[in-house]
């Protein structure tokens, strides 16, 4: 497992990885370009996931949408179908606490790395995220030779019922377990996959 990823001590955990491998190391590194532009481009991640997939959009430090590349201190906010969170006014919120690039001679990584957090548009510090500020998701593409990988890596995942009313509970505890199942699984692939696409 990459070095970059927490370690798993408790909750649930996920992992999930697509790869492609192209025909010359030129091709790898002029798709690999593609898919950095892709993979930094938050707000049109439902795009390469697909339809009925999670919402995300990049926020700055006060909540406000950016279009600039992710990081450190940056948002995202996350819109999950079917079951809104009361207590981000219908999102949830992570927190970017990680953005590392990497390359040698052979190889490119980008490394993003978020944590559940409050909304910052509001006052109070209440989680707004259906996991509890233990847990991290963590997103990397890498480029090894002519293979391209994307890979989706959640830690510590535990439903977040601190503070909150008995709705917010069971909303954050049915989309918790879902997502440690099969939700996130199935919204991850479609990601992973999404991202390092190639087409002839």
């Amino acid at each position: 497992m990459h070095e970059k990823i927490p370690p798993q001590k408790t909750g649930a955990k996920s992992d999930t990885i697509s790869e492609i491998e192209l025909d010359t190391l030129q091709e790898a590194k002029d798709h690999f370009d593609k898919v950095k532009r892709r993979f930094l481009d938050v707000n049109c991640w439902e795009l390469f996931a697909g339809t009925e997939k999670a919402e995300f959009s990049l926020r700055d430090g006060k909540g406000e949408l950016s279009l600039d590349h992710p990081k450190v201190g940056d948002y995202f906010r996350i819109k999950v179908p079917g079951l809104h969170n009361p207590t981000g006014d219908g999102y949830d919120w992570v927190q970017v606490e990680k953005f590392e690039k990497e390359q040698d001679e052979n190889s490119e990584c980008l490394y993003i790395r978020v944590r559940p957090t409050s909304d910052p548009t509001k006052p109070e510090d209440t989680t707004a995220h259906f996991f509890d500020s233990k847990a991290t998701s963590n997103f990397l593409i890498k480029r090894e030779g002519k293979k391209i990988i994307a890979e989706v890596h959640g830690r510590n995942e535990i439903p977040n019922t601190e503070n909150l009313n008995v709705i917010e509970k069971i909303r954050n505890s049915l989309v918790a377990v879902g997502g440690m199942i099969a939700g996130s699984k199935f919204q991850w692939k479609s990601l992973t996959e999404g991202l390092i696409k190639h087409e002839e």
